[in-house]
């Protein structure tokens, strides 16, 4: 036996798996539904703090429970499920067309202007992230969601578009190592850019939920409430009345009329008047307990 044959044979080195298998095995690990639910959850958190602010009520003061923000979150969701799945739905037609094109007439002039016009698209949303995040502010932006959207989306269209121009040679553009460190990049990136846009876009659907209820409280039930001790800061449209007492129970000797539930929790009732106006009136809290006495008076 000679001393080639005795050696030990050294396993041939692994195949490095292409960059798109390392990104699928990603999403499968992350999971788009994961990251979805996250988003709408996280949603539903920001609508909801935003819906009770408009009423001055800090989310905080409210005590409400977990299951209770979801539930109240739930509520908003349907609007951005919708346009989550649109989404999805638009890219998985985009990247069909795409590799239906790429497959039809492979290494074609025309594929190289598709992926230098999407590497375009994707150079021009980067520019609009960074105009929108240095030179814009609060009083020069006139869209909610544009920046954050521009930031998840641009590097990530500039990224397949070097895809498509490297499937289209049939061969990467870039090393696989400055290409694995650009994708982790581009998914921190569109992270960071869908949670922002959606602080901004669950903020303002929150307001406008906080809007409308305003606009729906005179068609709320009535809550009259009966006190032992007299309320101050009455906000405007709540009247008082003086109660006789008798006896020796301790009755209740107030009557407000005028009132409507904006929530009821942590033992505690958050009350509007009827006709309450955003910087005009103010949000009574009260404790739900044996000093109260309420009663229920639903509206024509």
């Amino acid at each position: 036996m000679t001393s080639e044959e005795a050696a030990p044979q050294e396993p041939p080195p692994a195949a490095q798996e292409p960059i798109s298998t390392r990104i699928r095995q990603l999403t499968e690990a992350v999971g788009p539904t994961t990251l979805a639910t996250a988003l709408l959850i996280y949603f539903g958190y920001v609508a909801t703090r935003a819906r009770f602010d408009y009423f001055g009520v800090s989310l905080e003061m409210t005590g409400l429970s977990n299951q209770s923000l979801l539930l109240y979150g739930l509520e908003v969701v349907y609007v951005p499920a919708a346009l989550i799945s649109l989404g999805a739905l638009m890219v998985v037609g985009v990247h069909a067309a795409v590799t239906w094109q790429l497959a039809r007439r492979p290494d074609d002039i025309a594929n190289a202007f598709l992926a230098a016009g999407i590497g375009l698209v994707g150079l021009l949303l980067i520019g609009r992230a960074l105009i929108g995040m240095f030179v814009e502010d609060a009083d020069t932006s006139v869209s909610i969601g544009t920046t954050p959207l521009s930031l998840a989306l641009g590097p990530a269209t500039v990224v397949y578009g070097v895809w498509v121009h490297g499937k289209n040679r049939d061969r990467p553009l870039l090393p696989e190592r400055l290409a694995r460190n650009g994708v982790i990049c581009v998914i921190v990136l569109a992270v960071a850019g869908l949670f922002w846009a959606s602080t901004q876009v669950a903020w303002a659907y929150g307001t406008g939920r906080g809007e409308e209820d305003a606009h729906e409280l005179a068609g709320r039930p009535e809550i009259i409430i009966d006190t032992k001790e007299p309320m101050a800061g009455l906000p405007s449209g709540v009247t008082q009345t003086a109660l006789g007492t008798t006896g020796k129970d301790p009755a209740f000797a107030y009557r407000y009329r005028g009132f409507r539930l904006l929530l009821a929790s942590g033992g505690r009732l958050f009350l509007v008047s009827g006709t309450w106006t955003l910087g005009r009136d103010q949000t009574i809290v009260v404790p739900y307990d044996n000093g109260i006495r309420i009663q229920l008076v639903s509206q024509p």
